[in-house]
């Protein structure tokens, strides 16, 4: 199931349970134990939640601890005061976001390689991406079949070469999460887009290309980050 799905449809559920739960009066008793909660604050924890267990889901463990740090940050206060602590700041912000970020990579290094290929029916997938720094992909259109690319909190850019050896039907998977990711489709192609999108921007051309120009599929999930597509 593709992420975006499961962080929309997971978030939805919690957010309408948590506005249910609140009109009925029941987070009454937990705020008189560990202070006030703004409702606000509940319903962004949320949907951090939400997007840490869609990425659990994809296998993406590494995504998963910015978005824990930024709940624990919401409700440090609240923390603090369950756990009997005089001091409410249990640990410094910048701190915080630093260990995540450097669990994040830590588990992209061990589970995740950064460019691998193998076989799908005939045609040789490779996957190539970007962690937290900016980089070029160049995708070889005489021998693309499907390709897929991945982007965290980078700055992305995909390009083709030998266009006009290009037969058509490429498909390319992008993953964009946190993100800039551009997509330079040659302009004697069409394309059509099919990217799943988490609280995110997405923009292309208002003309697609020409009806009988070779085809490329662009499909994905673009989470709380930009793809950018255009002609070149």
């Amino acid at each position: 199931m593709k992420t975006g799905k499961i962080f929309w449809g997971v978030g939805l559920i919690l957010v309408a349970v948590a506005l249910i739960l609140d009109a009925l009066g029941v987070l009454a008793p937990i705020t008189s134990v560990v202070g006030d909660i703004s409702l606000l604050a509940v319903l962004a924890a949320l949907l951090l939640l939400s997007y840490a267990i869609s990425k659990l889901c994809s296998g993406k463990v590494g995504e998963i601890f910015i978005p824990l740090s930024l709940i624990f940050m919401l409700f440090e206060k609240n923390i603090a005061i369950l756990c009997g602590l005089n001091d409410t700041n249990i640990i410094n912000n910048g701190l915080l976001i630093g260990c995540a970020a450097l669990l994040w990579i830590g588990f992209s290094i061990l589970f995740s390689g950064h460019r691998h290929e193998r076989v799908e029916n005939g045609n040789v997938r490779v996957k190539s991406g970007s962690n937290l720094t900016s980089s070029v992909t160049y995708i070889d259109a005489a021998s693309f079949g499907e390709e897929s690319v991945e982007n965290n909190l980078g700055s992305l850019v995909v390009r083709f070469e030998n266009v006009d050896e290009y037969k058509g039907g490429g498909v390319l998977d992008v993953d964009n999460n946190l993100g800039s990711t551009v997509i330079e489709v040659p302009s004697s192609w069409r394309f059509v887009v099919n990217i799943d999108n988490g609280l995110g921007s997405i923009s292309a051309p208002s003309e697609a290309g020409d009806a009988d120009a070779p085809l490329l599929l662009i499909k994905g999930d673009n989470n709380l980050g930009s793809v950018s597509i255009r002609f070149v």
